[in-house]
């Protein structure tokens, strides 16, 4: 008995796997068809960590490469980690003025650029308790100076 509750929970964990697959390669197709513009910039796997800080003893860190699409008005980060959930689309807003071609955007609140990182920092809207930092890292000096000239002056740079 036990050997085949065995065998089924990893076959349903593969199955999971392939369909969770399957899904965010959908979306992120859709996304890219849908919020593209004519001038937006692709980056593709691009290593990073994403921190989450839910309070004093809750703290979250994950390994991830990222997918990037860089709008006029926001920046999509299609993640790839090994979680729970291993597949997720962020969406970083500038501004909150301009929200065309935007999905379940989340305003970026500050970002810090260095020789080779870029920091993104944004706060859940419901609990502002919550913070998440998206650290892309690895970047060559003309990844940097683009991620340089698009958020100058968009949001609050911290130091």
């Amino acid at each position: 008995m036990s050997n085949t509750f065995f065998l089924l929970f990893t076959a349903a964990i593969f199955i999971f796997a392939i369909g969770k697959s399957i899904y965010y390669f959908l979306e992120k197709n859709k996304i890219l068809k849908i919020c593209r513009h004519t001038n937006s910039i692709e980056l593709k796997n691009i290593s990073g960590t994403i921190f989450t800080n839910e309070g004093t003893f809750k703290k979250k860190y994950e390994w991830c490469s990222f997918d990037i699409l860089i709008n006029d008005n926001s920046i999509f980060l299609f993640s790839k980690g090994f979680s729970v959930i291993p597949f997720k689309v962020f969406n970083l807003l500038f501004s909150n003025s301009n929200r065309k071609n935007t999905r379940k955007p989340t305003l970026l609140r500050e970002y810090k650029i260095s020789s080779n990182a870029v920091q993104l920092v944004y706060y859940r809207e419901y609990l502002n308790a919550r913070s998440r930092e998206i650290t892309l890292q690895n970047l060559n000096t003309e990844q940097v100076s683009l991620f340089e000239s698009l958020l100058e002056g968009k949001s609050r740079r911290f130091y």
